[in-house]
């Protein structure tokens, strides 16, 4: 039998293999297995796509795009990253078959309509789940494709952080009730740093808005989910371009490039405050104080009853949003473990109106609820029964801003201020009788203030004396003897920052926060030009936050998209060099101007 020379060839190589693989393996390290070569990190390959993008006459039905890459993959999360805009009822259907996604729809297309269809990080390779980022697809029923584009930012209106993965939804005929009940005519999704660019646009005005879509279901949820919304129509004037710096993709950990994007405009996700009214909480929680909290703001009560007690001998104070009543029974002596309140308030009926509905709550004793139950093994408190308890805050920090706070549990019923005592001591232990205004809070009746008349001076020491029985509140109870001891803070490495306020044309909330925006180290309220200062920082990063205070309630203000209400209106301070963290170094006094009409675009 004649061989040929392939065949010779071909027994040669795998000769020449099993001795090479026998040799390996007899010296071949038996503590250590293979490492199988380095990671793969490298995202799937587009190699082809069918019909090309941008293709028209695309089948308004039964149409499917079959994307191909260089590598087996699969999808990831589709509901989640694969966002067809306009979408439809149906999210988009995805299968894989060999290197190739492919891409159908559930219902028919609308007719003379450009799609985009964007990935997000929906596609990844078998081996590693690297994701391919960026990818996306434009076609049309049609037969043009709409090329407008619009890209913009998504921020939290109170922190200002940026918030990803909001959706943006643009409509070209819109009424404010149109976002909860109508699919959008175009959407996109904000990135980690609140971007996005909204494709394949008309050249056409649209609605704006951006709201969480926790359930993905392309309309706006009120009580669940934030809300953001344009003032004005808006007018795409930017035509998208291979090499707009809107479609590329940026790596989410490249600081300077992500903020570079070209941002049109600006939305602000704000937490509506709930319009349906009830009571949602009642409570006793003391013999002679109960509450009740209600479901929206600025309840309306028409009347307030306990049965068996004279309304004379009520006390009441609502909170500055007024959705939370406290109220207090002050005279006689014994009271029921059960009092009966009847509440006569405007309620949320089943077609959302308000209307007069009295509500019958049963206010249990604190004490009895509890069952006055005692720790056996604790110590008898040997605290007298009848005694005032109160808080007393005099942050040396603080204390030339804020005063000397008093707070009661109680509303008080006698107050002997003859009594109290404030001294001063100089440095050369020269003592004296410091002048002093005590105030009642203006909101919480149960809290007051104690400001010396002249100016705390540095380096002197204070001392407030509250002899017993200074004060009594709606029990009886009486207080203990107190003394408070106050220094101004004197550490050399301490920094402060004033900053000249210009042109200030209406009422401001100026805060020094920490960067975070969780922390506030301290609060001004102005409305006119003045010098503010924040004195006793420690070394660190602060923010100046600042808010269009426009009703004048101390308070940042949520909006309302029914009823076209902005939320209050924030801005953090920023230096020449566009940064809002302001770096304070040991032994610092720094001096910033501020034009609030230049912040504030006025």
């Amino acid at each position: 039998m004649k061989i040929g020379k392939n065949t010779i060839y071909n027994l040669l190589a795998v000769a020449l293999t099993v001795a090479y693989s026998l040799h390996t393996s007899s010296c071949a390290s038996t503590k250590a297995a293979p490492t199988g070569g380095p990671k793969d990190t490298i995202p799937p390959v587009v190699t082809n796509i069918l019909p090309a993008e941008n293709t028209t006459s695309f089948p308004v039905e039964k149409g499917e795009i079959v994307f191909t890459f260089d590598e087996y993959v699969q999808v990831k999360d589709a509901n989640k990253n694969i966002i067809l805009s306009p979408p439809q009822k149906k999210s988009v259907k995805t299968r894989v078959k060999g290197k190739s996604v492919i891409v159908s729809f559930q219902e028919p297309l609308d007719s003379s309509q450009t799609y985009s269809l964007s990935f997000g990080e929906g596609i990844v390779d078998n081996n590693e789940n690297n994701p391919l980022y960026g990818l996306s697809y434009s076609f049309s029923t049609g037969s043009t494709i709409d090329s407008m584009m619009l890209s913009g930012t998504v921020v939290d209106a109170m922190s200002l952080f940026p918030i990803g993965n909001a959706t943006v939804a643009l409509y070209l005929q819109a009424k404010d009730s149109t976002v909860m009940t109508t699919r959008p005519d175009a959407i996109a999704r904000s990135d980690k740093w609140g971007y996005f660019t909204v494709k394949n646009l008309k050249p056409q005005p649209y609605h704006i808005f951006a709201y969480t879509d926790g359930n993905t279901n392309n309309r706006y949820d009120q009580g669940g989910e934030m809300i953001a919304f344009c003032d004005t129509l808006v007018t795409p004037v930017k035509v998208m371009k291979q090499d707009s710096p809107e479609l590329k993709y940026y790596d989410p950990k490249d600081t300077l490039a992500c903020l570079g994007r070209p941002s049109e405009i600006e939305l602000a996700l704000f937490t509506e405050k709930s319009a349906i009214q009830f009571i949602r909480e009642n409570k006793r929680f003391s013999r002679r104080g109960m509450g009740i909290r209600f479901n929206a703001e600025n309840a309306v009560i028409d009347s307030l009853a306990i049965a068996g007690i004279a309304n004379e001998r009520l006390i009441t104070q609502y909170n500055i949003t007024g959705d939370s009543l406290t109220i207090w029974i002050q005279g006689g002596n014994r009271l029921e473990d059960t009092l009966n309140l009847a509440v006569k308030y405007h309620k949320t009926d089943t077609l959302g109106k308000l209307v007069p509905t009295v509500d019958r709550l049963k206010m249990i004793s604190h004490e009895k609820k509890e069952g006055r139950r005692r720790d056996k093994s604790a110590k008898e408190d040997d605290k007298r029964k009848d005694l005032l308890e109160f808080y007393i805050n005099a942050d040396s920090k603080m204390v030339e801003q804020e005063g000397i706070v008093l707070e009661f549990k109680e509303p008080l019923i006698q107050m002997n201020l003859d009594t109290v005592k404030f001294r001063m001591r100089n440095p050369k232990m020269i003592e004296s009788n410091v002048e002093y205004d005590i105030v009642r809070d203006s909101l919480e009746i149960t809290k007051y203030v104690i400001r010396p008349k002249e100016q705390f001076i540095k380096g002197n020491d204070y001392e407030l004396t509250i002899p017993m029985a200074a004060f009594k509140d709606i029990n009886g109870f009486t207080n203990d003897s107190s003394v408070t001891k106050i220094s101004l803070p004197t550490d050399e490495n301490l920094s402060s920052v004033t900053f000249e306020m210009k042109n200030v044309d209406t009422r401001y909330i100026v805060e020094l926060v920490n960067p975070a925006r969780s922390q506030v180290f301290r609060k001004y309220i102005i409305d006119r030009d003045c010098e503010l200062t924040f004195p006793y920082l420690a070394p660190g990063d602060y923010s100046v936050r600042i808010t269009e205070d426009k009703n004048s309630n101390g308070i940042i203000d949520t909006g309302d998209l029914l009823s076209r209400k902005q939320p209050e209106k924030v801005i953090l301070y920023r230096l020449s060099d566009g940064k809002d963290i302001i770096k304070i170094a040991e032994r610092t006094d720094l001096t910033q101007t501020v034009d609030i009409a230049t912040m504030f675009g006025k």
